[in-house]
């Protein structure tokens, strides 16, 4: 049974000024794919976006207008969507709601991301790290060298890192783990850092799953649906949103696209396609094997995964870009 019917892969950028009007790299792209039997005249293959909110804004556009007709689509980002475990505890976020969740709800509380694209990721992570209270600060790190950021050092402290409620938070997940040459979620400047994104990316993604014209029918995974092969039901409307690396798609990337973020969204989303078609793509939302029953709980309820890490001849040679 094919999973879905839609599938929409973004290439997150936390740039803070809009990108350039020509079509660039280190931007925003959106790749959009329908199943084989799915008719939708005109659809963008990819579409580029100079700024966020209206990257986001086309996304909401496009996912009412997929429920309108009652289709299933996975919505996936290349930014972590979680943090490593015991990050919640150490931020002295209580509740009844899951780790990650009440990050989600904080992040969201906290981030500023203007319609220019300016934004308060360094500001953040700097209380974040205030409010870790280590020895020394962290374990949030990097910033441009033009800002001087008071509780975000600009290199890493080390890891493992003891906050101050004596709380060790580690430098990667558990589904980082499974790679080589990926970039903690930790690192907000730098080469390959993905931390900044990811700062910005979970409150808008957060912002997608909460919409209340979509809530009802959205869901995040594996937080909300647990490791299962079956995480959608057997007809829409439905989303399903969930955490990518386009490094792991088995797909060769389009030589005649010259910018490669838009060759790897293109290409992500036409694998996940093919794989659905031929009825292969559950095993990527099943449990990675190896794992125990704590490991598997700790990823549900706190640290997420990456879709595909861990499942045989994906993630050989996985680096952040």
């Amino acid at each position: 049974m094919r999973l879905f019917d839609v599938y929409l892969v973004v290439d997150w950028s936390a740039r803070s000024s809009p990108s350039p009007a020509r079509p660039s790299r280190d931007a925003l792209w959106v790749a959009e794919v329908c199943a084989p039997d799915v008719v939708e005249p005109g659809i963008l293959s990819e579409s580029y976006w100079r700024t966020r909110q209206a990257c986001l804004a086309h996304i909401r556009s496009r996912l009412l207008w997929h429920v309108s007709q009652r289709r299933r689509v996975f919505v996936g980002c290349d930014f972590c969507y979680g943090y490593p475990a015991g990050y919640s505890a150490a931020l002295g976020l209580a509740g009844a709601a899951p780790p990650w969740r009440r990050i989600w709800q904080e992040l969201s509380r906290l981030v500023r991301d203007d319609a220019d694209n300016g934004n308060n990721r360094f500001e953040v992570a700097s209380l974040l790290n205030a409010r870790c209270g280590g020895a020394m600060p962290g374990p949030h790190w990097g910033h441009p060298a033009s800002l001087n950021v008071p509780m975000l050092p600009a290199k890493s402290m080390g890891f493992p890192y003891l906050t101050g409620s004596g709380i060790v938070l580690q430098r990667f997940r558990l589904t980082e783990r499974l790679a080589h040459g990926v970039q903690p979620v930790w690192k907000l400047a730098g080469s390959g850092s993905v931390g900044g994104q990811t700062l910005l990316g979970i409150p808008a993604v957060c912002r997608l799953r909460d919409d209340p014209a979509l809530a009802a029918i959205s869901r995040v995974w594996p937080f909300e649906t647990g490791f299962t092969p079956v995480p959608t039901p057997a007809a829409g409307p439905w989303i399903l949103h969930a955490e990518i690396y386009p490094g792991l798609a088995a797909e060769p990337l389009d030589p005649a696209l010259t910018i490669r973020d838009q060759a790897q969204a293109r290409a992500m989303a036409r694998w996940l396609c093919d794989l659905d078609t031929a009825g292969r793509l559950g095993a990527l939302f099943a449990a990675p094997p190896d794992l125990s029953e704590e490991a598997l709980h700790i990823c549900v309820q706190e640290e997420g995964w990456i879709l595909g890490a861990g499942s045989r001849g994906t993630i050989d040679n996985v680096q952040r870009d």
